[in-house]
């Protein structure tokens, strides 16, 4: 590992660095919580393509309900419910719910679905459906537009179009089920069960096995396009005995693609440190999309979208293994995480031995933390919705691209 020693403008330097980075992996709360964030993608019900950002819509949806309405970071609509959740839009125009922070599955999967079911119900009145696939299986890439057009956007867009048709079409055409997480207990003993569990959870999850109608040639052909678009600033971060020193050189080895001029090859971000400021440092943090992304919680990114009643399954198994002491204690100790085994639970999922093993594993260790958790926690309901799904689908080597059902409701 190679860290810069230069001291970059108003005195920052590799210490301010470290102590952010340091920052990010500190639990901002002593609290067991988890929240979600569902995205799909709005597609017209006849046609199956998708539909631009139905702002007024959604506006008079959120005014009936006394949401209010404000902006996101990238400047967005954005409208918030009565209980802190936010619906907004990604850059190709797809939905996200990011639900509040919760301390019990029962209460997020509620949250959830009283949000997400009622919405659906307004939009297919207009004739639109949301699509529950990582990625969408039918529309040409030139078909799909970018409709978040600020500077973060249009820098992303064209560092990534550097390097292929891989980020065009994941800021255009793919969706995800977000996992957040805090989870204290010893340190970085949570970052290391999570970052254990992504391959299981990938594979167990994959939904986006069509491109343009046609085979991918993978389960999910979202992680394709994230495992590609950019290596610099994706997969799995070392986890060594040192976290913060491994998530420090990922973060400075990644491309600043927010700085220098605009149409200028993005540079990494060491190359920067003797003219940037914390400000800069830490915008360039936020374009940083590992499978686990700490944030001060865990953000766990390496699910495809699902139908509704399936969110609370991925959802439930991270709880299960990040709650009880342990489950996360036995998944930390799992042997670290490849690219290749990562590669190859996006590309062939439970069909790949090593892969099916993982699966297993995590999953058992999982389902142990659950029924070990309180039941205000995880509540039996939940519990019984993991176990009907892995009969269903996982210990039959099936995953939910396999299925027939790519709406949300």
């Amino acid at each position: 590992m190679s860290l810069p020693t230069q001291v970059g403008v108003g005195g920052l330097g590799l210490g301010h660095l470290r102590d952010s980075v340091a920052r990010l992996f500190r639990p901002g709360s002593a609290d067991l919580r988890v929240g979600v964030e569902v995205e799909a993608i709005p597609v017209d019900a006849a046609t199956r393509r998708p539909v631009p950002p139905m702002v007024p819509l959604l506006r008079a949806h959120a005014r009936a309900r006394g949401w209010r309405e404000g902006r996101n970071y990238a400047g967005a609509p954005a409208f918030t419910t009565g209980r802190g959740g936010t619906l907004s839009f990604e850059p190709g125009g797809q939905l996200e719910y990011a639900s509040p922070p919760e301390a019990s599955l029962g209460v997020l999967d509620d949250d959830v679905t009283g949000v997400l079911e009622p919405l659906a119900r307004t939009l297919a009145r207009e004739g639109v459906v949301l699509l529950a696939r990582g990625l969408d299986p039918r529309t040409p890439l030139p078909e799909a537009q970018l409709h978040l057009a600020g500077d973060r956007y249009t820098r992303m867009d064209a560092h990534y179009a550097r390097r292929g048709t891989w980020g065009r079409r994941m800021m255009r055409q793919t969706a995800a089920l977000h996992i957040n997480v805090d989870a204290p207990g010893p340190p970085f003993e949570a970052w290391r069960a999570a970052s254990a569990a992504a391959p299981a959870l990938l594979a167990a999850f994959a939904n986006s096995s069509r491109v343009e109608g046609r085979p991918s040639g993978h389960r999910s052909a979202r992680a394709a396009q994230w495992r590609s678009l950019d290596p610099g600033r994706t997969g799995i971060v070392a986890t060594s005995a040192d976290p913060v020193s491994d998530y420090l050189d990922f973060a400075l080895g990644a491309d600043a693609f927010l700085l220098g001029g605009a149409g200028v090859r993005a540079r990494p971000f060491r190359e920067w440190i003797d003219r940037a400021d914390l400000a800069d440092w830490e915008r360039h943090l936020s374009t940083l999309f590992p499978e686990v992304r700490p944030r001060r919680y865990l953000e766990f990114r390496s699910v495809d979208a699902l139908p509704l009643r399936w969110v609370a399954v991925p959802t439930a198994i991270l709880v299960g293994l990040l709650f009880d002491p342990r489950a996360r204690s036995a998944a930390a100790a799992l042997p670290p995480v490849s690219g290749a085994l990562l590669e190859r639970a996006g590309r062939c999922g439970l069909a790949d031995a090593d892969v099916a093993e993982r699966v297993r594993v995590v999953l058992d260790l999982a389902e142990g933390g659950l029924a070990a958790l309180d039941d205000a926690v995880a509540p039996r309901a939940i519990r019984e919705r993991v176990s009907a799904f892995r009969g269903a689908w996982t210990d039959r080597g099936r995953d939910p691209a396999s299925g027939a059902d790519d709406t949300l409701v």
